[in-house]
Parts: C-alpha cells; sequence; structure tokens
C-alpha cells in the first residue's frame, strides 16, 4: 500500500468547509505554515475521493453540533485569535 502525507491549506478562514481527500486519509496535524493553517493528512493517493466536513470555532464561540471530532488548534495575530478544528462526523444508520 502506498502512503504519503499530503498538505491541505486554508487559505480562507471560514465556520465550515468541506475538503475531497483520499478515502481513509488520517488526520495528522494542524499548524500554521508561513501564515496559513494548514491540516496535514497521512492518505492512500490510490484510494477514491470522498467528501470530509470540518468545523473551525474560535475560543469562546458557541457549539450547537454534537457529532464533532477535535483535531488541533491553531493561533492567530500573535496568540490574539485561536481557532479549533473539527471533524463533523455523520453516523450511518445499519
Amino acid at each position: 500500500m502506498i502512503q504519503k502525507i499530503w498538505k491541505y491549506p486554508l487559505d480562507m478562514i471560514v465556520d465550515e468547509f468541506t475538503l475531497e481527500m483520499p478515502k481513509g486519509a488520517k488526520l495528522l496535524s494542524f499548524k500554521i505554515q508561513r501564515g496559513v493553517p494548514t491540516l496535514w493528512a497521512l492518505v492512500n493517493p490510490n484510494n477514491k475521493f470522498e467528501k470530509r466536513h470540518f468545523r473551525l470555532i474560535g475560543t469562546g464561540h458557541s457549539i450547537e453540533e454534537n457529532n464533532l471530532k477535535y483535531i488541533d488548534s491553531v493561533q492567530l495575530d500573535r496568540g490574539n485569535l485561536i481557532f479549533h478544528l473539527f471533524e463533523s462526523i455523520k453516523f450511518k444508520e445499519d
């Protein structure tokens, strides 16, 4: 099985976003690279792509969704803005 680490820079800070990633991608880290919030994932590039949904929530903001999996946090503007990245997990009914 071939595996690679891919990065997904977030060029805009938005509350919700979707990324297309190879199926089964393992999220590794969410950090700032050259001033840009960036998500890294371990992927098998030969897998079919799937859409994955994310929420970026600032410290002190309300969280109304229950099915969120915490990924990591980043600091922007010299630590004045803190954002927490969550993946929105939708459970399938059997």
